[in-house]
């Protein structure tokens, strides 16, 4: 059987923790090797560089971990783990009850891709070349100031999810025995547990134990009664709305993964978020990407952060906002015609509105809308809309100068033919009016408003 001694992390020389071939038994118990990370260091990135042939094997999409894969989604699984309560659903990998189980007061954000392995505390996960004698990674402290994990090249690397091979190295199970290491923690002389000085093969050490919870625990204090829990998300157009436990009336940030790759670690954030304590709802950034979504409540201390959430932003088609365009020009009472909307141009959530202002009081008119933009003199305005035109139903303005109408995505003419709702498309609306005090053609026009339907 196959028995690998690890060493423990010598904070000034910045050694990490590693797998050797031999080697004697530590003292029995979780240990610590001083300091903690702050809410400014929960962030952790993945420099793939992996290049073996088992450790981006595994392509298969999960809702759990979305949109990464490989070493990726193996080393993310990891880290995870050691979040204060489940990941999400807590599901993800075959052989895990649940992934998250450390109860302290502790989560990690995941950051996405780096380009490069940076230093060593930029709190990145990287391969390097080479090897050293039995050691398989390490983990470079000191902690404060941030960490970086190593794995060396000539090991046969396995990304999981299921089982490994007899001569593979589990590397989800490395990763988070090393992450242990970035939190704080020693080794432990409990064999079954992660934080072992020893590794014997197989995937055992993807879960933490009961040994290894009370150490992270004795690092950041047991899971607090007012720490944030985020135990539900659900998405309305551009919008996300998170539900949860212990949220702050004010002042709460939202943290979400960088889109792409790059960045130096820092969440991209919604700052100033209220809450009634159990729901927040947000805008989701245009920045930001697939992976974890976390509530800062209005506290820096360790039990201020939430649990991680997965959020999948590219299987799901979120909303961007409708948007003006094009111009309107003046008519018999003002500068012009402006069109608006309320609501969103989610199809799930069907509530999207036009509103008109700046009409002549009780005007007919009519909303069109079609696939394509122009700009053309048009009556005494200009024709902002072109492609497969579809007219809807007469409207009359109120004595404002104001209409509105609120569109229903599940009837006619947004069901069927060129005037379809359909997911991802993109419509151009208007509206056309008569106003025969503003000019010799008799009628005029708003300016345009852009929806792309999303879910």
């Amino acid at each position: 059987m196959k028995l690998n001694q690890l060493i423990l992390p010598a904070v000034a020389l910045g050694a990490g923790a590693a797998f050797l071939l031999t080697g004697t038994e530590e003292a029995r118990g979780w240990s610590t090797i001083g300091g903690s990370l702050s809410q400014s260091q929960r962030d952790f990135r993945i420099y793939n560089n992996f290049t073996g042939g088992g450790d981006n094997n595994n392509q298969t999409y999960n809702a759990q971990f979305p949109n990464y894969y490989g070493a990726d989604m193996a080393i993310w699984k990891a880290c995870v783990e050691w979040s204060s309560i489940a990941h999400g659903d807590g599901s993800g990998d075959p052989t895990q009850t649940t992934i998250g189980s450390g109860g302290a007061n502790f989560d990690p954000s995941f950051q996405g891709s780096a380009t490069a392995v940076g230093n060593s505390n930029q709190n990145i996960h990287s391969q390097i070349s080479g090897s050293s004698g039995g050691t398989l990674a390490y983990c470079e402290t000191p902690i404060s100031d941030g960490w970086r994990i190593r794995y060396y090249e000539d090991w046969n690397w396995a990304d999981g999810p299921g089982g490994i091979g007899a001569n593979q190295e589990d590397l989800q199970s490395v990763a988070c025995h090393e992450y242990g290491h970035a939190l704080g923690l020693g080794h432990s002389g409990v064999n079954s547990a992660t934080m072992s000085a020893f590794y014997s093969g197989g995937t055992g050490d993807r879960s933490i134990n009961s040994d290894d919870q009370a150490g992270v625990q004795a690092v950041y204090g047991s899971m607090s009664g007012t720490k944030p829990t985020i135990n539900g998300m659900s998405i309305n157009g551009s919008q996300i709305t998170i539900t949860g436990t212990n949220f702050s009336g004010s002042s709460n940030e939202v943290w979400f993964t960088q889109a792409g790759a790059g960045g130096n670690g820092t969440p991209i954030k919604v700052t100033g978020v209220t809450s009634n304590g159990t729901s927040i709802t947000v805008t989701v950034p245009g920045n930001a990407g697939s992976g974890d979504v976390l509530v800062r409540k209005n506290s820096t201390a360790h039990s201020g952060l939430s649990n991680p959430w997965p959020l999948d932003t590219e299987n799901t088609i979120l909303c961007d906002d409708p948007s003006a365009y094009c111009t309107s020009e003046p008519n018999s009472v003002g500068s012009g015609a402006s069109i608006g909307y309320s609501g969103s141009s989610s199809l799930s959530a069907n509530d999207l509105t036009l509103t008109v202002t700046g009409l002549p009081p009780n005007v007919a008119g009519i909303f069109f809308y079609g696939n394509n933009q122009t700009a053309s003199l048009f009556g005494e305005g200009v024709l902002c809309v072109q492609g497969n035109i579809v007219r809807m139903n007469v409207q009359f303005a109120d004595i404002l100068g104001t209409v509105s109408d609120d569109l229903d995505l599940n009837s006619p003419p947004f069901v069927l033919g060129n005037g379809a709702a359909v997911l991802g498309e993109t419509k151009n609306f208007q509206f056309w009016y008569r106003d025969t005090m503003g000019g010799p053609e008799g009628f005029n026009t708003s300016d345009g408003l852009e929806v792309t339907w999303c879910e």
